[in-house]
């Protein structure tokens, strides 16, 4: 009897895990958000490090959260999953010139953090995937309607003007209404 009312008792507790569980995913949602943007760079005609340039952005995070059913408020956890700046001008334009970029984000009330970057660029390529930096949830950066997308880095020679195209993808985690 002793035995069974243990067995009874793992059991009724083993449901309420799994069952909690399937709960949790009934009521949650997680899905991949992309952000893209164009940044217009300068001439730098001496190598060093350098600002190349920044774009601001207005956040559609709210209106994507919406339509998988849920809200900025209730808005859970927001991670950088990957980003890639490519040159887009001129036409055949490669990193050659870069030593090392970076990826930065800013948002009215926070301060500017570091997303990715990529130190040492390869030769010869004019995409380059970076090295995600930041694994903090940075939900407060896309809550906000606009933030800004800076990129850094050095460069061996000199660089002529330049069109990078940003794409970030974030993990959005959410609580459904």
């Amino acid at each position: 009897m002793n035995t069974t009312i243990k067995a009874l008792a793992f059991f009724t507790v083993a449901s309420l895990v799994w069952m909690g569980g399937c709960l949790s995913k009934l009521t949650t949602v997680n899905f991949d958000y992309k952000t893209s943007g164009s940044i217009s760079t300068g001439e730098f005609s001496t190598p060093g490090t350098h600002t190349f340039g920044e774009t601001r952005l207005t956040s559609e995070l709210d209106s994507v959260l919406k339509a998988n059913g849920t809200s900025l408020d209730m808005l859970d956890e927001l991670k950088l999953k990957s980003a890639v700046i490519t040159i887009s001008n001129p036409a055949g334009g490669n990193f050659d010139a870069v030593d090392n970029v970076e990826l930065w984000i800013s948002a009215d009330g926070s301060p500017e953090v570091r997303l990715a970057s990529k130190n040492p660029v390869a030769k010869g390529l004019n995409s380059v995937t970076l090295d995600v930096n930041s694994t903090d949830d940075l939900a407060g950066y896309l809550k906000a309607h606009e933030f800004t997308y800076r990129i850094k880095g050095t460069n061996n020679a000199a660089l002529s003007a330049m069109t990078l195209d940003v794409q970030a993808i974030w993990n959005v985690k959410a609580s459904k209404k």
